[in-house]
């Protein structure tokens, strides 16, 4: 769903885009061009595999599309099967329990759940989940950077862009050969027109993207230890399951698609 999501947004937005030039533009194909988009897009590339290891950015890249798969429309469903787990668990039917937890679809309540019906004390599960939740932030952070630095590099690139065309319309300039100069001048705009375009387009967007799973992971993580604390203290399931909805709604507004 994610995906689609992903994928409609981006065939409006680039069917709106090409509308502009399409309208304004005498020749739109004047806005296609391969070496201005190597540049940009080559450069972008290069410089941010410098900047980061490659095992860094593989994991950024999995985590967006990790990101696209899972939205943020079903927290109350998980919050709901994990509260009847937890039922199922106080009643003692440790089987029924666990068939349940797989339904729940998040490696953080999942982990929670398993651990409770393990056996395991509510001060180590707590611990566990902290650990979980400070390297979920601090992954996310890094994977958020990454495009952000991407969102950098491209406009700089653009420029580059534009000096590589200013040069060659100076020197066709020296030469006599005025007839180039346009199509040299046109080089050096389209560079900067490419670099913005896909800073504001595709990378922002994507960090975008992993900021808000950052902030549904963190969500997750605390609902998981407010529920393992409340069954911890002999609450009700219901009683718990309220309470942590009550929670999500006041969450609701970050994790706004």
């Amino acid at each position: 769903m994610g995906y689609l999501k992903l994928l409609a947004a981006f065939l409006i937005g680039m069917g709106a885009l090409s509308a502009a030039v399409y309208i304004t533009a005498e020749d739109p194909l004047t806005f296609l061009n391969l070496p201005g988009l190597l540049l940009v897009f080559g450069g972008t590339i290069i410089a941010t595999f410098i900047s980061y290891p490659l095992t860094t950015l593989g994991h950024a890249f999995m985590a967006v599309g990790a990101a696209m798969r899972k939205t943020s429309n079903n927290l109350q469903q998980r919050i709901g099967i994990y509260s009847e787990a937890m039922n199922t668990l106080k009643k003692g039917n440790l089987r029924d329990a666990e068939d349940q937890i797989k339904d729940i679809h998040s490696p953080f309540l999942e982990n929670a759940a398993q651990m409770m019906v393990d056996g395991t004390a509510a001060s180590d599960i707590l611990k566990v989940l902290d650990w979980q939740l400070e390297k979920a932030k601090s992954a996310n952070r890094t994977h958020a950077a990454v495009f952000l630095t991407m969102a950098g590099y491209a406009p700089a690139f653009g420029m580059v862009g534009t000096l590589v065309g200013l040069v060659n319309m100076l020197d066709t300039m020296q030469s006599g050969n005025f007839a180039h100069i346009g199509s040299h001048m046109a080089v050096a705009l389209i560079t900067t027109f490419y670099g913005i375009l896909l800073a504001n387009i595709l990378f922002k967007p994507l960090a975008v993207k992993l900021e808000q799973k950052m902030h549904e992971d963190t969500i997750l993580l605390t609902v998981a230890k407010e529920a393992v604390t409340f069954l911890s203290e002999g609450k009700g399931s219901s009683y718990t399951k309220e309470l942590l909805s009550k929670y999500l709604e006041k969450n609701e507004h970050k994790l706004a698609a």
